[in-house]
């Protein structure tokens, strides 16, 4: 028989909304007064990206509870949006933890005053945070990764983990080396695709133009509709497409060096990096595409 614990109630869930209300108000606003078709698409992309994620962890932050039977302690929310199964067998220890959470974020929502998602907390370590109240939090130590979590009736849920046989303990933290990046393949196919994709946003154009394939007159800027209402020379157009290509290389780089650094807290998550910059890449690449497929 499962016995289940609410989450503490905290500040997550209006913290998110309240972010996620000034966005759309800011989004909303500044759309209005773009009058470029890349920008204006991109910024729509980036508004529904940002209030699916925004919804996701409204989600997560008010309906997250945990389970537990005999042998396995469960962490779930609606939707099955998180569904985690720990084996009692795999805890070794905890530690408990009131006040401000001291410590990186890695990925997910929230820092001081709540977590959900990955974090490196300081004297924890790797930490996959359920946290929604700081009142009192307890860290659940496996050999792979901690659990950090925040039920109602604190005192009756350690009474639960103490009669597992789990004794609370203090243990030591360290950072991993940097992940040799070319060796994870999580992280090098992506990357690679990138790459791709950047040099033929950035060279494509280019060959055209010197092989004589573009138009004399090329469109060099769009209303949100697609009407084109600036021209150009096939040239400035292809070197203003290079321009574009030359960013997302930027991008792609500092990327790069992000997830190096990152893999050191957490290497599970440092490959999400590359994903920006290769929707990103991939963006401008469809836009030019279209252009191209247009108005040839």
């Amino acid at each position: 028989m499962k016995t289940t614990y609410k989450s503490a109630k905290g500040v997550g869930v209006w913290t998110i909304v309240g972010i996620t209300v000034i966005y759309n108000v800011f989004m909303i606003v500044l759309i209005n007064f773009i009058n470029s078709y890349e920008i204006f698409n991109l910024f729509k992309l980036a508004f529904i990206a940002v209030n699916a994620y925004q919804i996701y962890y409204i989600i997560i932050c008010g309906t997250l509870k945990y389970s537990m039977d005999e042998e396995n302690l469960y962490i779930t929310s609606m939707f099955k949006f998180k569904n985690e199964k720990i084996p009692f067998k795999n805890i070794r220890m905890y530690q408990k933890s009131k006040g401000y959470i001291k410590g990186v974020k890695l990925s997910g929502y929230g820092k001081s005053k709540f977590a959900i998602g990955r974090s490196f907390i300081h004297k924890v370590g790797r930490t996959y945070m359920f946290v929604t109240s700081t009142k009192n939090v307890i860290y659940l130590k496996t050999d792979d990764i901690t659990y950090g979590i925040s039920p109602e009736n604190f005192q009756e849920f350690e009474l639960k983990i103490q009669e597992r046989h789990i004794e609370n303990l203090q243990w030591e933290n360290k950072l991993n080396k940097g992940v040799e990046l070319r060796k994870e393949p999580k992280f090098l196919v992506p990357f690679i695709i990138a790459a791709i994709i950047v040099l033929m946003l950035t060279l494509n154009p280019i060959i055209m133009y010197l092989y004589g394939n573009l138009p004399d007159r090329m469109p060099l800027s769009f209303n949100p509709n697609f009407i084109a209402v600036e021209f150009g020379t096939g040239k400035q157009f292809a070197f203003k497409q290079m321009t574009y290509g030359l960013l997302n290389m930027g991008l792609l780089f500092c990327m790069y060096y992000a997830a190096y650094i990152f893999s050191k807290y957490d290497k599970k998550v440092f490959y999400k990096f590359i994903y920006t910059a290769l929707v990103v890449a991939a963006f401008f690449l469809i836009m030019q595409i279209r252009i191209l497929c247009t108005f040839k």
